[in-house]
């Protein structure tokens, strides 16, 4: 249970979103909009910008989840008693700060590579999404201000500042709502879904020990 909770909560303090289901293609944008919102795109995404986030700051956005979990009673999981849920943790598994040192460092260099090969093709989307959400001259004010010092400065560090530790600190400070909405959430999930036929047992069986 407290694994799927640290799940929950580093989802819910991730800069990235969850992944929507893929629209049907739509028409190609105008030619000089898609130019001008290529444009920005490679402004607000520069080469290398997610390799950075995950070598330099996903390792952080880590220990401030922890840091946010270690304050929080084993009962808010699930648990029985008031004592500290990470201090249970550690108590069954002493090598645990040691395995998420480890996790966290692997993790960073895995998903950088990932998302560095990504990077092209966020590009490729975020410029399509500009040119049709605003005009030509908008994008060209948005240019004109990128290619700024202030504006460089900031385009640069655009995806950063969302994984940020001071913004991970304030949304993993939801992490205790989450944690305690999530019985309710899932009664709520089962009650719509009880006309249903259950799910096939080895399926079953999976989810239940993902959640030991």
């Amino acid at each position: 249970m407290i694994r799927l909770a640290f799940m929950a909560a580093v989802i819910a303090a991730a800069p990235a979103a969850a992944q929507a289901p893929t629209p049907a293609p739509a028409a190609a944008p105008d030619p000089a909009r898609l130019a001008a919102g290529e444009r920005v795109a490679a402004q607000l995404v520069p080469e290398g910008a997610y390799l950075r986030i995950m070598r330099d700051q996903f390792p952080q956005m880590m220990d401030v989840m922890l840091a946010q979990m270690s304050g929080m009673k084993a009962s808010d999981f699930g648990g029985k008693g008031d004592g500290s849920a990470m201090a249970e943790v550690r108590r069954a598994d002493p090598a645990f700060d040691e395995r998420m040192r480890i996790t966290t460092k692997v993790m960073s260099e895995e998903m950088g590579a990932v998302m560095g090969r990504m990077e092209p093709r966020v590009r490729t989307g975020l410029g399509r999404a500009l040119a049709r959400r605003f005009t030509a001259q908008q994008l060209a004010d948005m240019a004109a201000f990128f290619a700024t010092p202030s504006g460089a400065a900031f385009s640069r560090d655009y995806l950063a500042l969302m994984a940020d530790p001071e913004m991970m600190r304030e949304m993993a400070s939801a992490t205790p709502e989450i944690i305690k909405l999530m019985p309710a959430i899932m009664a709520k999930v089962e009650a719509a879904t009880k006309h249903l036929p259950p799910p096939p047992k080895k399926a079953q069986d999976s989810a239940e020990g993902e959640d030991e």
